[in-house]
């Protein structure tokens, strides 16, 4: 990933994974050890995943963790594409696996997570061996650990941007904007792609990039959501401006997220915003081009921050028969030992599994968390306003922006359109002020 090492020299260290991790065999942030008592390890666990296309890979995780505990017989792997409606369908029962990807479409309903999904420890004491422990987390209470770290950014293809004249990636978002319009008068490709069908709710781990850690709380200090400056709003105004400029696809909805990532490879789309696991997955696809990934060309403090999330969660379900050999499970997981992270292009959330070159890029960089930890407080009062006001995953909202810009005949004014939001928005603020 040479562009990382362009922004920042030490992040491509970050991506190529260790093999001094504890893994399976290490110590458990709850106190046990998974490598001491394991009598209570064994028989049959369910394991329910979004991954259609891991069957090799599942066989090796098995098999490994499999020489780990000879008392488990089996592990059975289920495994949908449309994984967020099939997952929550099946948790309208006790049978959803005994480990699973805990679905994202919870994150704006956090009080839920107790009752589907088996506590693993508290934020703190887990913040000790893990790094981003607060993608499905309630009062303190950690739900589902990451089964990689990946990084947020701009997946682009180097061969576009160089046909078009652009020497080194944007630094800001007047640079992104100038960089797609000479894309757009030097090259055929489409500057920007954004995968309006699917990808739209990524943008939610971007808030922290635009805003800061504290963006949830600022927000709710200052009483607004969608004046110029605040991260929403952001978000909405580069939307627009590459909407109303030309800059992206012309009709999205015909165009998924397959089909895009194929068109990046090939050179026809210039870049999108996505994840370090999709960047590993479109260089697979491209014969010829050079596909890198950067931060997002904004700065806090006066630093580009990387923002690093979980591109899954894992979870134990609260139901499950067998919860001894789920943890167990998990741990290897997550552990740089299974490769699973290395296969998302990633890296083990497990800080036994840094090396200190990697370890020193979390302490010396501006680093920011895709869901940042908040009080319990803070994360209720914010999550109830935005789903109110219909911004909670952000999908409605910039489709409705990325439409108003491509079909302004069609519908109101980007202006009103913002000004009805931030209407909403104080409202809502107001009556959880009272």
């Amino acid at each position: 990933m040479r562009k990382w090492m362009a922004v920042l020299p030490l992040i491509p260290m970050i991506f190529t994974g260790c093999a001094n991790g504890n893994g399976g065999q290490g110590t458990t942030p709850n106190g046990g050890t998974t490598n001491g008592n394991t009598s209570d390890i064994g028989g049959t666990i369910t394991v329910v995943t979004s991954r259609t296309d891991a069957e090799e890979l599942f066989a090796d995780i098995e098999e490994e963790f499999k020489a780990l505990y000879p008392s488990v017989t089996d592990i059975i792997w289920e495994s949908s594409s449309d994984y967020n409606n099939y997952i929550t369908t099946r948790m309208n029962t006790t049978d959803y696996g005994d480990v699973l990807f805990v679905p994202f479409s919870m994150s704006g309903e956090p009080e839920m997570y107790p009752n589907y999904f088996e506590p693993l420890g508290t934020v703190e004491e887990l913040g000790k061996a893990y790094i981003d422990v607060t993608e499905a987390d309630y009062n303190g209470i950690a739900y589902g650990l990451p089964a990689a770290i990946n990084s947020l950014g701009i997946i682009y293809n180097e061969d576009v941007f160089e046909a078009a004249g652009i020497k080194t990636f944007p630094t800001s978002i007047e640079e992104l904007l100038a960089a797609c319009q000479q894309i757009k008068d030097n090259t055929d490709a489409i500057p920007f792609f954004t995968n309006y069908n699917s990808g739209l709710g990524t943008w939610g781990g971007m808030l922290s990039s635009f805003g800061g850690e504290n963006y949830k709380e600022a927000m709710l200090q200052s009483g607004t959501a969608f004046m110029p400056g605040q991260p929403i709003r952001q978000v909405m105004d580069l939307f627009y401006a590459l909407t109303t400029n030309g800059f992206t696809e012309p009709d999205p909805v015909t165009i998924d997220f397959a089909q895009g990532k194929q068109m990046l490879a090939d050179g026809k789309i210039a870049m999108m915003m996505k994840g370090s696991q999709d960047e590993k997955a479109i260089e697979e696809l491209s014969d010829v081009s050079d596909i890198e990934i950067a931060p997002m060309p904004v700065k806090v403090n006066g630093k580009t921050s990387i923002a690093f999330g979980a591109p899954e969660v894992v979870g134990i379900n609260v139901n499950s028969t067998n919860k001894a050999t789920a943890r167990a499970f998990l741990d290897f997981f997550i552990s740089a030992e299974s490769e699973y992270a290395d296969d998302l292009g990633g890296m083990s959330p497990a800080l036994a599994d840094l090396d200190p070159e990697e370890r020193a890029i979390f302490e010396n960089n501006n680093i920011v968390l895709t869901a940042p930890p908040v009080t319990a407080e803070v994360e209720t009062v914010y999550t109830s306003i935005a789903n109110e006001v219909g911004v909670a995953r952000l999908t409605e909202v910039l489709q409705q922006v990325i439409n108003m810009g491509l079909y302004p005949d069609q519908y109101e004014s980007y202006e009103n359109y913002v000004n009805s939001l931030e209407a909403r928005w104080e409202k809502a603020a107001s009556e959880y002020a009272k």
